[in-house]
């Protein structure tokens, strides 16, 4: 089973979940070693929550790394977490990023963040990849 590590929870709650609670597919990629995704998670209601899949069906021992932040630049929240699977294990890992705190005007809520997913192959510098969902709230 994946091991998560919440690197930064500066305004935003960061946590493990066993599977997704929205009622989208999601949108979904791959994630390359050394090929880092990023993207705007925008929020189906208020307030904003973000639910992450990382599929690691290759069984590679990876670490994939995982950042929301303040899309307006104000630095409001920023939000780490990563997830390490040890080499032969094939599970699915989850992430949540929620509590988002309100805009810069200190009325509106978040209704977006911005994204970034890495992934890092830890036995050696071989190609690996994982597949990821984002889902929001």
């Amino acid at each position: 089973m994946a091991t998560l590590n919440v690197i930064t929870g500066m305004n935003v709650t960061v946590r493990s979940i066993n599977d997704t609670t929205s009622r989208s597919m999601g949108s979904s990629f791959n994630v390359s070693n050394g090929f880092p995704v990023t993207g705007v998670a925008l929020s189906t209601g208020v307030p904003l929550t973000v639910q992450i899949s990382a599929d690691n069906s290759r069984g590679d021992g990876n670490t994939c790394s995982f950042a929301v932040s303040d899309p307006e630049g104000n630095g409001r929240f920023l939000g780490e977490a990563a997830l390490t699977w040890e080499e032969g294990d094939s599970s699915v890992g989850w992430v949540e990023f929620s509590g988002f705190p309100l805009r810069a005007d200190d009325v509106s809520p978040v209704q977006e963040c911005n994204y970034a997913v890495s992934l890092t192959h830890n036995t050696d510098s071989s190609g690996t990849v994982v597949g990821v969902r984002v889902f929001t709230l």
